[in-house]
């Protein structure tokens, strides 16, 4: 379960109020980093997909807003695209109400779900707009729901001389514990569920680090399983490399499969050889050997023709086997509320080491404990979800755009976070140096 033994999981806030404070007393970080202005700061709007479900409604979409300055008289809207007989169509299908220069808002329109079989390998937006709707009726700044399926090969020329420590990278946590549908009411479920996308899902979506978790079941077909600590076991491990296979002959992105936590069945260094001459059979075309190190650039890992990446957590094993690498720091807050989360997330963000070669990923979940989960006190993880990620994605728009390397999140598609490293990584080509 998500509980603070497995660091896991939760929160976003209501308001901005919080948001507001905290940047006023943290304007100066990015000047220490990059020649940034306040111009250079995200100002965005965008659409979300809402991680709660319940009776009434299923994954509501939601608007969100960064720093946007609204003239008089103009006001945002949710807009829906209909193809008609071939000649598409715009409506109006929601106003938001509040106008101020950043927020979130519910609009009650249920989302769409989308199988794998309809996403394409090319960027694609959903039937609905956000927009700024001027005063004399005409729609700017339209943005969309969007996939990203090659946001990193189509910026080579940004990304290609950085090493992957020096990139924003989009992450999912727990990212194999995903369920596409209601995964229903039981209690293991309710803390175990960290997204509402498969593999490809996700990564056609935009997510490149993915946070896995192995059981190994010796009684079963299928001996290795994605876990959630060692009370939840997902989806089989096949079925995640069959679809980050699946990605990878379709796209000329590079992707870390970081494997974190052996939470069953692990209990001897055979299991992890079997388990890495398994990863090996299956990965075999894609796997780039750890002598590159991680101070390899972009353009090095291009050019070798092998664009997966496996960290791996065991000392013992990565010295054993060229195909894994050290994994990727988590840096967990083990946090419970919003306020901490934003202490612990300015802290690393903010003493980042400009020299630093091993990736490092910023958790940003609230971590709750077994008495939380037992009294119910911060929801399920959906719904602590739902109260943190669209702060996390201002703050990390805002103040930690050029700090970042990887962000994993629950329910990314609750968060911006994809677009948001898409714009941090341009402004850091326009505003760093290296």
């Amino acid at each position: 379960m998500g509980v603070s033994n497995d660091k896991e999981t939760m929160a976003r806030c209501a308001g901005f109020s919080i948001l507001v404070f905290l940047l006023s007393i943290n304007e100066i970080s990015t000047a220490r980093v990059c020649n940034s202005s306040i111009e250079s700061q995200q100002s965005r709007i965008g659409i979300l997909i809402s991680p709660i479900i319940s009776d009434s409604i299923s994954q509501e979409i939601e608007i969100h807003w960064n720093n946007v300055n609204l003239q008089p008289s103009e006001k945002i809207v949710l807009a829906e695209e209909n193809n008609n007989l071939g000649s598409p169509t715009i409506s109006i299908v929601y106003n938001v109400t509040s106008n101020g220069p950043s927020g979130i808002e519910q609009t009650g329109i249920p989302s769409t779900f989308t199988p794998n079989s309809s996403l394409l390998f090319e960027q694609q937006c959903s039937k609905y707009k956000v927009a700024v709707l001027t005063v004399e009726g005409n729609l700017k700044d339209i943005n969309c729901l969007k996939t990203q399926p090659t946001w990193m090969k189509q910026r080579k020329h940004i990304l290609g001389p950085l090493r992957i420590s020096q990139i924003f990278l989009p992450g999912t946590h727990d990212s194999a514990s995903y369920a596409q549908r209601n995964d229903g009411g039981n209690i293991i479920s309710r803390f175990a569920i960290t997204q509402d996308i498969d593999i490809l899902g996700q990564l056609i979506h935009g997510a490149r680090y993915l946070d896995i978790r192995v059981g190994h079941y010796p009684s079963t077909d299928e001996i290795w399983w994605t876990n959630h600590g060692a009370f939840y076991r997902s989806v089989s491990l096949k079925t995640v490399i069959d679809q980050v296979k699946q990605f990878l002959e379709n796209t000329e992105e590079i992707v870390i499969f970081d494997l974190h936590e052996f939470p069953i069945g692990f209990d001897n260094i055979t299991i992890h050889r079997k388990l890495v001459s398994y990863l090996e059979d299956q990965f075999r075309d894609y796997i780039l050997t750890n002598n590159y190190g991680w101070s390899v650039t972009m353009n090095d890992v291009w050019s070798s023709g092998k664009r997966l990446i496996i960290g791996y957590e065991n000392t013992q094993i990565v010295q054993e086997h060229a195909s894994m690498w050290p994994c990727v720091q988590h840096q967990w807050g083990n946090v419970r509320t919003i306020e901490d989360l934003y202490k612990h997330l300015n802290s690393i963000e903010n003493n980042d080491s400009e020299n630093r070669v091993r990736p490092r990923s910023a958790m940003a979940e609230l971590t709750p404990n077994a008495i939380d989960v037992i009294s119910n006190r911060l929801g399920n993880l959906r719904d602590m979800a739902h109260r943190v990620n669209a702060n996390v994605t201002n703050w990390y728009s805002t103040v930690w755009q050029y700090t970042a390397n990887i962000v994993a999140v629950d329910f990314a598609r609750s968060t911006d976070i994809v677009e948001t490293a898409i714009k941090s990584n341009e402004n850091r080509h326009l505003h760093c140096r290296y």
